[in-house]
This record gives C-alpha cells, sequence and structure tokens, in this order.
C-alpha cells in the first residue's frame, strides 16, 4: 500500500545511506487543547504514565509507553495528532547503557503510528516559565550575595538576625528531638506502651500537624490471629466428627 506524504505528515524517510529522518512539527505552535492533553500526560500523577529514560543522539530523553484506553477510537486519533504536530516521537528501545536501571538507547522508528504496545519519546517540553522564572531569581540572589558589603547597615542587622533566628529554631528541633528520644528509653520498660512526646514530629505532613497531638503511645502489639485458634477449633471438631461416625 503506497502512502503519499503531505506537508503534515511526520513518517519517516529513508535516505541512501539507510538513516531514517523524521520531520517534527513545532509543538508550542499547536492548538491549545492538544498542550492541555500533552500536559496531562506528562504530569505522572494525573495520567498514571511512568516516565522512563532514555538516549536518543547522545541526549537524554524521557518516554512511555502506550497504554490501551477506554474509548481507543478516540485516544489513536489524539495519539496520532500528538505525533503529528511534534510533542511525541514513537521510538524503539535498545539495551541499556550501563546495566540494570540504566537508561537505554533509543531509536527513532520509521513508522510514526499510535500503536497500543509502542514507546514514546516525549519532544515537548512544556511550559519553561517557572524554569525561566527560577533562574531569573537566582541570579538575583547571587547578585545580592556579592553586593552584600554594599547593603545599609540596617540590611546587616536584619540579616544578622535572620541567622540567629534560624539556627534557634534547627537547635530546638534537635533538642525536642533529643528530649523525645531520652523519655521514650526512660519510660519504656516502667509504661505497657512507649511514650512519644509529639508522635508525628517526623510524619510526612504539615508543620503544625507535626506537633499534634503532644503525646502518644507505640501501638498495641498484636495478639496472636484468631485463625489459628479456629483452625485448631475447626480440627477438634473434625476428629469429635470422626470418632461419632465411628461409633454410629
Amino acid at each position: 500500500m503506497s502512502h503519499e506524504h503531505g506537508p503534515g505528515c511526520n513518517h519517516g524517510h529513508e535516505n541512501e545511506g539507510g538513516a531514517t529522518t523524521i520531520h517534527v512539527n513545532d509543538a508550542n505552535k499547536a492548538p491549545t487543547v492538544y498542550k492541555n492533553i500533552a500536559s496531562y500526560l506528562k504530569d505522572e500523577k494525573k495520567s498514571g504514565l511512568k516516565p522512563r529514560q532514555g538516549v536518543l543522539n547522545g541526549k537524554r530523553f524521557d518516554y512511555f509507553k502506550d497504554q490501551v484506553p477506554q474509548t481507543r477510537e478516540d485516544a489513536h486519533k489524539v495519539f496520532n495528532e500528538l505525533g503529528r504536530l511534534g510533542f511525541i516521537l514513537r521510538v524503539d528501545r535498545g539495551e541499556s547503557i550501563s546495566g540494570k536501571g540504566s537508561p537505554r538507547l533509543l531509536q527513532v522508528n520509521p513508522v510514526q503510528q499510535a500503536q497500543e504496545d509502542g514507546y514514546y519519546l516525549w519532544i515537548w517540553e512544556g511550559s519553561q516559565a517557572k524554569q525561566y522564572m527560577g533562574a531569573v531569581l537566582l541570579v538575583m540572589i547571587v547578585f545580592a550575595a556579592v553586593l552584600f558589603p554594599l547593603w545599609p547597615s540596617f540590611m546587616h542587622t536584619g540579616v544578622w538576625y535572620l541567622s540567629v533566628g534560624v539556627l534557634c529554631l534547627i537547635g530546638a528541633f534537635f533538642g525536642i528531638a533529643l528530649i523525645r528520644l531520652v523519655l521514650y528509653i526512660i519510660t519504656y520498660p516502667v509504661l505497657p506502651r512507649g511514650f512519644w512526646l509529639f508522635p508525628n514530629l517526623f510524619a510526612d505532613c504539615g508543620v503544625v500537624d507535626s506537633f499534634i497531638p503532644l503525646y502518644g503511645f507505640d501501638e498495641p502489639k498484636q495478639k496472636k490471629s484468631k485463625k489459628s485458634s479456629n483452625s485448631n477449633g475447626s480440627g477438634s471438631s473434625k476428629k469429635t466428627a470422626v470418632v461419632s461416625e465411628k461409633t454410629d
């Protein structure tokens, strides 16, 4: 079956040397709806597409494996549009660069059509506004630090108080951690359960929630599961049933 390559087609073209050339469009010029779809797919928490590391032409890229969608036909069309507009590129993955867990070598697939078992490389990097703002902020901080000797005296005093306050907070945190550990060691052999001051201090929660509640105890030790007792009971009942049958 022949295929005519139009201006919007990004299928592979083989050169005389056998190399495959893929013409990729500029994803930044794509309609907003496809930018939103690509942003959703790149967000692992929302889409569930786990990003993987690969190497193409000596440069690292994120790529992913297509998943079977619930609405197969519509998703197939969207994937093809994402490729045509320059968001993704279908690739074949090879061996790992340096053993298990390292990025894999990637090679462009000459047939740029969506398939359920295919791998796709992210060409579009998304909005760079946050990175630009972070870079500008970093340059400003470095520039301000270089000009520290030229700061007025009240700013020098403010920085000194701020640094002392931060050091005091860090010292207080380590002090609380040490006190709660000592209390736990002292109360462990005396109380039925170990006593903790600020039990959520190292929990994965907010700053305020780390100090709530004020105190707590270790979780009670689980008693022997009832399954063993039930199994023993069922065994005895079976034995009595066998005995009764024999007496009959």
